[in-house]
């Protein structure tokens, strides 16, 4: 297990305040820029996404109920001091910035469109680390302690059940100091853990645990990465950064006011982002690509950001390269076997089968049932598990047949379907076959 130290800064990465190439003052000092980023106590900063016209005011108003504000910045355009629509709330502890995220879909006071909250990631992250360090608070529910080596996992699970409810505590010795031993305790909810942590003995020196797939991830990408590919900057575009397996691409469709920096900022702020790069641009949207590690987390990405409006009345799509592959092959391929037509109920005994085989590879059912759901009469499509091929069922042999026969050979994709009608032998019929 790998917890945090006291690296401070760099341990929750935030993204750039601007979400632009300007703030809404370039002449600060040196002495107040670097208060205005202070990241103490870590994740205390919100990243809220509003309307243009949104004040200060309005927005200090409308998160004190959650606790003291140290900072709040609206960022303005430069030349027109207009808002951006984005703004920061910096509170004086972590609690009170997990409260605020309740806020998420709220109205502001004077306003009709629901804000969109999320805890902002650290803008001094260290250049040479990993967008996965990102904050993402539900993985953060676990607090790390040290305590004396008296104390039992039943102690610990009552002294802290004061802030919360405590669903594990787990001791590990100190092998150098057998006074003392580590605890891990964890939370339901990262408010409860943040309280846990402001309000817990100060001699336990407690502190957030770092997630467990944040140490495989490293481990991995040790392994796998030379130490250059850390050194990123947000031209970085696929050919320039090395893919392991398992990451996984978003395209993402928005308005042309959002460049290059202002998406890399954008989409940085979801934990695990690779790279960001436009693919296309015209005069009314852009079309860009966004790699994510996992896929678990660019599912976090499109939660968060798809639907989002930025700027006001722009809406930003986000989807699963594969997924919008399939749209499109839908409307290319597909549409020449006429609209979908509805399911049969599964409870209707089946007449025929059909055997299908995806060559090279199996796509998604869902784009398989939308193939042979055309032709009318389709109980359902599956795949054999860990397998490339499968079986239709239909409700009619006419049905079967027409679609055996349209759609052998079709190309969907990169996938070619290999179509033949599935022979089904009862008991009986094995019997008599073997006694000929």
């Amino acid at each position: 297990m790998w917890i945090s130290g006291e690296d401070k800064e760099n341990m929750f990465p935030n993204c750039d305040p601007s979400m632009s190439d300007t703030s809404s003052d370039n002449t600060m000092s040196d002495a107040n820029r670097a208060k205005e980023i202070s990241e103490e106590p870590p994740m205390s900063r919100l990243f809220v996404i509003c309307g243009k016209q949104i004040t200060k005011e309005q927005l200090i108003k409308h998160f004190e109920p959650d606790g003291t504000i140290e900072e709040c910045v609206v960022i303005t355009d430069r030349k027109t001091g207009q808002g951006k629509g984005v703004a920061y709330v910096k509170f004086t502890k972590t609690s009170s910035a997990a409260r605020g995220l309740r806020k998420n879909g709220t109205v502001v006071e004077g306003d009709t469109r629901p804000i969109k909250v999320m805890i902002s990631a650290s803008y001094n992250r260290d250049k040479n680390s990993d967008t996965s360090a990102d904050v993402n608070e539900n993985q953060f529910l676990r607090l790390f302690a040290i305590v004396p080596s008296n104390r039992t996992e039943e102690q610990l699970k009552e002294e802290f059940g004061t802030h919360g409810t405590v669903t594990q505590v787990r001791l590990v010795p100190d092998k150098k100091n057998d006074k003392q031993c580590a605890a891990y305790i964890k939370f339901p909810t990262f408010l409860e853990t943040a309280l846990a942590i402001e309000n817990c003995n100060p001699q336990y020196k407690a502190k957030f645990c770092v997630p467990r797939s944040k140490l495989q991830q490293e481990r991995e990408q040790k392994g796998q990465l030379s130490p250059d590919t850390f050194n990123r900057k947000r031209a970085h575009s696929p050919d320039r950064l090395s893919t392991v397996r398992g990451d996984t691409k978003l395209v993402v469709i928005c308005s042309n006011q959002l460049n290059q920096d202002r998406l890399w900022r954008l989409f940085d702020i979801c934990p695990g982002m690779k790279y960001c790069s436009i693919i296309t641009a015209s005069e009314i949207n852009i079309t860009a690509a966004v790699v994510y590690s996992s896929r678990q987390e660019a599912q976090r990405a499109i939660d968060k950001i798809h639907g989002l409006e930025y700027p006001l009345g722009e809406r930003i799509i986000v989807r699963f390269e594969e997924e919008l592959k399939e749209e499109l092959i839908t409307k290319d391929t597909l549409t020449q076997f006429g609209p979908p037509k509805p399911l049969v109920p599964d409870a209707v005994q089946f007449v025929k089968k059909a055997f299908f085989i995806c060559m090279p590879e199996a796509v998604s059912v869902k784009l398989l049932t939308d193939a042979f759901c055309r032709f009318g009469d389709l109980i359902k499509v599956y795949l054999v598990p860990g397998k490339r091929h499968g079986y239709a069922e239909f409700a009619s042999d006419v049905a079967a047949n027409r679609a055996i026969q349209q759609l052998h050979g079709m190309q969907l994709g990169d996938c070619r379907l290999k179509v033949l009608e599935c022979a089904e032998y009862t008991g009986d019929q094995k019997r008599n076959r073997m006694e000929h």
